[in-house]
């Protein structure tokens, strides 16, 4: 079997999940690529005669003139419903000829071969916007734990705890809140110290004045670094707890790395494989509960297991044979 993955290389965790598969599947024996969506239609003979295509960005307009088999098509629902609807809405108020994600999305949910989502809340809402009979796999988001792994750290990072946020600023995940409440938590917990990464320089000129104005800069390092795979994980045996302040409680690839590499995780509720829930709505509330897992007096939830990216190309495969 052959398999093209299309995907944005712009090294988010789409496109990480996007590689991750290919290396999984290629360890199965299938013979999968990885290509890049956005550099149009020239220059991919190789994978021509595919017998599957899976589309976690968008597969290329004119690929359907140069493919040599029936186009056998897996859409996967990377992003958040609500976000994808949200970010349709304001591109399209930018006038004529704008992009549209959210009528992208119920396109493939109409023309794909097979749907895959790796949320059951996600399944749910995509399955209410199809048609009756229409299947959707919703199958586990795995990581590599040979990499993902608990390993010595290189140098504790500063704070007693240390708290550390890296997420993708976009509005479904942003710290906001996490700025917000922060002046409410660490003056109750001595010592404590907040690192937030990849907090793109362009919207700095609003995150800075709210978290110097508010003092959460006082006990923090904030920082638009990108980490590579390797400083990555360092970075999680390296501190105490790791937050990741998605909306609806989403679990995502970040928060599944830090677990896998044995930290604490913290998130809104809903995510099966976080440690630790913060209540999602009034920010004095979360703050008040952070205090206390801060300093201990919270006891961690019993999680579900890291799905392994093995156990996830296993899945794959499984959507393939169903529609070859």
């Amino acid at each position: 079997m052959k398999c093209v993955h299309w995907s944005m290389y712009n090294k988010s965790g789409m496109n990480r999940v996007a590689e991750s598969m290919v290396e999984a599947e290629k360890k199965l024996g299938i013979d999968s690529y990885l290509c890049n969506c956005q550099e149009g239609i020239e220059g991919f003979e190789h994978v021509y005669d595919a017998d599957i295509h899976v589309s976690h960005t968008h597969f290329p307009d004119g690929m359907r003139q140069r493919i040599t088999k029936p186009l056998k098509l897996v859409w996967v629902g990377h992003g958040t419903p609500e976000h994808v609807f949200q970010s349709a809405v304001e591109s399209g108020q930018m006038g004529y000829g704008h992009g549209d994600a959210w009528m992208l999305i119920q396109y493939w949910l109409q023309h794909a071969d097979a749907i895959v989502t790796f949320w059951p809340r996600h399944e749910a809402i995509w399955r209410s916007l199809c048609d009756k009979g229409r299947n959707i796999h919703c199958i586990p988001l795995g990581v590599d734990k040979d990499f993902w792994k608990p390993m010595p750290t290189r140098g504790k990072w500063a704070g007693s705890p240390s708290l550390w946020s890296g997420e993708n600023a976009h509005y479904i995940k942003w710290p906001l809140d996490l700025f917000i409440l922060w002046p409410w938590v660490y003056p109750k917990v001595p010592g404590s110290c907040l690192h937030v990464s990849y907090l793109p320089k362009d919207v700095h000129r609003w995150f800075f004045p709210l978290v110097n104005r508010n003092g959460s800069s006082y006990a923090s390092h904030i920082t638009a670094i990108v980490w590579d795979h390797d400083n990555l994980r360092n970075i999680f045996n390296s501190i105490d707890f790791f937050i990741g302040l998605v909306k609806y409680g989403d679990f995502n690839r970040l928060c599944l790395e830090a677990k896998a590499c044995g930290t604490k995780t913290i998130s809104y509720p809903g995510n099966v494989y976080s440690d630790f829930w913060l209540p999602e709505g009034d920010q004095r509330t979360a703050a008040d509960v952070l205090v206390e897992i801060l300093k201990g007096n919270v006891e961690p939830r019993k999680t579900e297991e890291i799905p392994t990216s093995e156990e996830m190309a296993k899945k794959m495969l499984e959507v393939y044979e169903e529609i070859l």
